[in-house]
């Protein structure tokens, strides 16, 4: 959560120092950036989560299996800064962006060390929290120190970029502690087709949530590409929450498949479902209502064009929600990885076809359109899947009471908006409003437990 709350937190001082087109230059590059991390990492994330975690209790297997890991991704990034260094060279649009670019590199240099995959492998998540909320705090305290007017823009990016910096440094540094491995034993074939029929699935993936950006950049300018942006900048923290269960439950699941025990794992995905039901209900609602008090109060009045955009944006929550627990928490651990590469062509199909029909047409809101489009085309696909080999579906019928169950959140917004005129005021008393009426769904409707688990950890403490 972090990741993306901390960027939102500073977006409305960096908006208004470097300005709608700048942050346009600022996302299109870092996608462009993160994109070529994909390429890089390939399924990396997935393979090391699933292998570290059936691994971890046996020190040398532990130890081959990293060093198999990481010599694929080794190989993997140079490749890759390779070919974009000499795609800028060939290109002057790319060239324009100056010292972003070069910054950019070190993003993806950095990247091989992080080595996260192997942390959440382990599951050893206190380490990873702490370590990034120390560095992102450290990366606030020098945004506002450093960042000062719009010539400042190479200044926020390089900052921004230090983060993965400092997490890469900290993780290679702390694996020493406890992992031995020996580059020259690695076996580059052992993992390679997981890691490429993953990897194939990731950049897919990516083509409508990182490419999307610098599509629209090209076919339009930066000043949509910065309403695209910032509409989708509330949306990132938001599923990051719901990223960050999928991912957690990765290793967990991986062990109960290989034990055989699918009845639990059919217990999970269920509990899955009802948290996102639960947690996704009163978040769109919010959004819907008061997205223009949410743009205004974040990245202020010159950004009026991403409201509705971020409405339309906020909406897929449930489907990339629903898709994430469907493939990240069940067809991963299963390794039904044909089904997921088969799943992400088709939504790069959708997208490609909806891409070149609405984006030159309707810009921002456009690329919007075609984002939910893909991300529906595979949670269909994935659902079919699971539905077969697991007996997993999507719960229509918890889908459907849960629309029913926010009709209250609507009306408790537009007796809000009905209340006061000033911004500040409703969104803290709709604020309010909406966490009571969620917890009293959580109690008497979803159950998912939430609420008891932080009575019981105030007790103990």
């Amino acid at each position: 959560m972090s990741t993306y709350l901390v960027p939102l937190i500073l977006f409305p001082y960096i908006s208004r120092v470097l300005g709608i087109e700048n942050i346009g230059r600022i996302d299109t590059i870092d996608n462009l950036m993160d994109y070529c991390i994909l390429f890089s990492m390939m399924g990396l994330t997935s393979v090391g989560i699933r292998e570290i975690a059936k691994n971890k209790d046996n020190p040398e297997t532990l130890g081959q299996t990293f060093t198999d890991m990481f010599a694929l991704n080794l190989c993997s990034t140079l490749l890759i800064a390779a070919v974009f260094a000499i795609a800028v060279w060939f290109s002057p649009r790319l060239q324009d962006y100056g010292m972003l670019i070069p910054i950019g590199l070190c993003k993806l240099i950095a990247n091989l060390f992080w080595i996260e995959w192997l942390y959440t492998g382990l599951e050893d998540f206190r380490y990873i929290t702490l370590r990034s909320l120390i560095l992102r705090t450290l990366f606030v305290i020098s945004v506002f120190l450093l960042v000062r007017t719009q010539t400042d823009t190479a200044v926020y990016y390089a900052l921004f970029v230090g983060i993965t910096v400092g997490n890469a440094v900290c993780n290679w540094y702390y694996k020493r502690t406890f992992l031995h491995w020996d580059l020259r034993h690695a076996h580059l074939r052992r993992f390679l087709v997981p890691f490429i029929m993953l990897g194939l699935f990731s950049m897919l993936s990516a083509f409508y949530t990182k490419l999307s950006l610098p599509v629209l950049s090209f076919i339009t300018d930066d000043h949509e590409a910065g309403s695209y942006a910032t509409a989708t900048r509330v949306f990132q923290v938001i599923i990051a929450l719901v990223s960050a269960l999928t991912g957690v439950m990765i290793p967990r699941m991986s062990v109960l498949m290989k034990e055989g025990k699918f009845d639990q794992v059919r217990a999970y995905a269920s509990a899955s479902f009802r948290l996102l039901f639960w947690f996704a209900a009163p978040v769109i609602c919010f959004a819907e209502i008061f997205a223009p008090d949410i743009i205004r109060l974040f990245a202020g009045s010159g950004f009026d064009d991403a409201i509705l955009p971020m409405r339309i944006i906020m909406l897929q929550l449930i489907i990339v929600g629903a898709e994430q627990i469907i493939v990240r928490q069940l067809l991963i651990p299963y390794r039904s990885d044909n089904a997921i590469v088969r799943a992400g062509i088709l939504g790069v199909a959708v997208w490609l076809v909806l891409t070149i029909a609405l984006v030159p047409a309707l810009h921002s809101v456009g690329t919007c359109l075609v984002w939910i489009a893909a991300e529906l085309a595979v949670l269909i696909v994935a659902t079919i899947e699971t539905r077969r080999s697991l007996d997993v579906s999507f719960p229509f019928r918890l889908f459907l009471l849960s629309c029913l169950y926010a009709v209250p959140y609507l009306l408790l917004g537009l007796f809000t908006l009905w209340l006061t005129d000033l911004m500040l005021p409703r969104l803290i008393i709709a604020s309010i409003l909406f966490i009571a009426y969620a917890l009293l769904l959580e109690q008497k409707v979803y159950r998912t437990g939430i609420v008891e688990m932080i009575k019981s950890k105030k007790v103990k403490k």
